[in-house]
């Protein structure tokens, strides 16, 4: 009898215990890694420094989040108050755009890297005017160059819309301090007709390519990520 009641009291330690491993083990299990949310805020260096060479004004800021994996959503803004004076033209478009995207990272990180390799699909809008101060008629063949024809005419409340294929590198540098390039291909959907005159640059857009829908662009940027 007390051999039975010993090798009872055994058996309920040793089921305790066993109990009482798995319960740690599926805490264990259940208790997931804490990935933190990132947000950075950046600021494209390359345009505004373009623009102050070709006496004219620009700013493009945007945002992205890390919302889900490596996936990326970004929202651009931009404003700029470009200058142009060819042998055709002397003009003056400002206005401001918006891009909405999102974008998937390639690029595999190891050890403390924070690096991106992405490509993802943005969407542009473009809100902007002309100021044509002066135009010269085309001469093919004149000997000398036509005299300017004053104008100072407003042609207002032109819209664009667009979408671009992105490739873009990011590089932290200093911590949470990135530096970045990017190459994008972009298609014009619609643009504003306007009457007597072309459109010709268009806000976030670039130049607009006589012959095509078809355009492309690039961008030096500096951005600075928070961590949640």
């Amino acid at each position: 009898m007390l051999r039975f009641i010993i090798s009872f009291i055994l058996f309920i330690n040793f089921w305790t215990l066993s109990a009482q491993n798995d319960s740690l083990s599926v805490k264990t299990d259940t208790i997931l890694p804490h990935k933190p949310v990132k947000i950075r805020f950046g600021f494209d260096i390359g345009k505004f420094v373009w623009a102050q060479l070709q006496d004219s004004k620009a700013y493009d800021f945007y945002v992205d989040a890390n919302f889900y994996k490596d996936y990326y959503l970004i929202l651009s803004y931009g404003t700029e108050n470009h200058y142009d004076n060819n042998n055709l033209l002397n003009y003056n478009t400002t206005g401001h755009y918006y891009k909405l995207g999102v974008s998937y990272n390639l690029y595999r990180n190891w050890l403390d890297m924070n690096n991106d390799i992405t490509i993802g699909l943005h969407y542009g809008y473009a809100s902007y005017d002309y100021l044509l101060h002066s135009y010269r008629i085309n001469q093919p063949g004149a000997v000398y160059t036509p005299e300017p024809v004053q104008i100072n005419k407003k042609f207002t409340d032109n819209t664009s819309q667009w979408v671009e294929l992105v490739a873009q590198i990011q590089v932290e540098t200093f911590k949470h301090v990135f530096l970045g390039y990017a190459i994008q291909a972009k298609y014009l959907l619609h643009s504003s007709e306007i009457q007597n005159f072309t459109t010709i640059y268009i806000p976030g857009f670039f130049n607009k390519n006589t012959y095509s829908n078809f355009g492309f662009g690039m961008q030096y940027f500096i951005s600075y990520q928070f961590k949640f």
